[in-house]
């Protein structure tokens, strides 16, 4: 398989069975997804891992799913460090995605306003030098999005130096 061949293909499922999802195959698939660039071979990664019946802690938080993935990074104080650091975190997590995706798992990478409360974040375990970069839900899809698969071509505009 190659990349140009998955077009359109990485939405999540809209909806999950109710399926386990496998502690091991997470870790599998974490494993080869850190190969990530950061320079100093800094890992500012950490991952908390719920499913059920610890993800009944996630309910009212987000959308249903078997499992979930919380991704954390690092807060450096140096400013270059931590936006280097979060750029690293967002090339594991689509590293992840397309590793779930020869799995057939079903990834939804979710944003919500209560990552960023850290009243809300420490029943957790995030720590004070952390933040939640994203939150995946994951899961074996009932039925895939069956929507225009083809992306839209795009004119793409760059000047030379």
């Amino acid at each position: 398989m190659k990349l140009s061949d998955l077009e359109g293909d990485m939405d999540g499922p809209i909806e999950f069975l109710d399926q386990p999802v496998s502690q091991d195959l997470i870790l599998e698939l974490l494993n080869h997804a850190v190969w990530a660039p950061n320079d100093g071979l800094r890992e500012p990664w950490r991952f908390i891992f719920a499913d059920n019946p610890y993800g009944d802690i996630m309910q009212g938080l987000q959308n249903q799913a078997p499992a979930y993935l919380l991704v954390l990074v690092k807060e450096e104080a140096d400013q270059y460090k931590r936006e280097e650091d979060f750029a690293a975190v967002c090339c594991l997590i689509q590293n992840f995605r397309l590793l779930a995706h020869e799995q057939s798992l079903g990834v939804r990478c979710t944003l919500h306003d209560w990552m960023y409360d850290p009243s809300r974040t420490e029943m957790f375990g995030v720590l004070s030098n952390e933040r939640i970069a994203a939150v995946l839900e994951l899961g074996y899809g009932a039925n895939q999005w069956k929507g225009n698969t083809k992306l839209p071509e795009t004119q793409l505009h760059f000047e030379l130096l």
